[in-house]
């Protein structure tokens, strides 16, 4: 992978949250290193629908402020 290439930690697909990675795979939190021997910055890919390692990439990816708008932020976006 180049330097120029975007990561999935830097997606907004990518979900790091301990407490959602804990809640879908039962017997994590049961690991007392499990950040720094198992998990360390990895996630869950919401596009694949898999655990995935924060330096790996796919086409899929986008920049988190590429998010679309709610309903009321468009709404106060509006003059």
């Amino acid at each position: 992978m180049s330097a120029s290439e975007p990561r999935c930690e830097s997606c907004r697909h990518f979900n790091r949250a301990a407490a959602d990675l804990e809640a879908l795979l039962p017997g994590l939190r049961t690991l007392s290193s499990a950040y720094a021997a198992v998990r360390s910055e990895d996630g869950l890919c919401s596009v694949h629908d898999r655990y995935v390692a924060a330096y790996s990439h796919c086409a899929s990816h986008q920049r988190p402020e590429s998010r679309p708008k709610t309903a009321a932020a468009a709404l106060v976006g509006r003059s």
